[in-house]
């Protein structure tokens, strides 16, 4: 009897420290998820030898 107490007390401990993992990874991915955006950059392309938005 005190064999499958042992067992099932392991297995306690690992799906604890599974569950402690995932949450930590959660956690993490939440925190980047709220990170800003900024754009640095842009640029397009205008059609017909025109080089700029005012030559359309």
């Amino acid at each position: 009897m005190a064999d499958n107490e042992d067992k099932f007390r392991e297995y306690l401990k690992r799906a604890t420290a599974d569950l402690r993992q995932a949450r930590r990874e959660l956690s993490d991915v939440e925190e980047r998820a709220n990170e800003p955006l900024a754009i640095v950059g842009m640029a397009c392309r205008f059609p017909g030898g025109v080089t700029s938005p005012e030559g359309l």
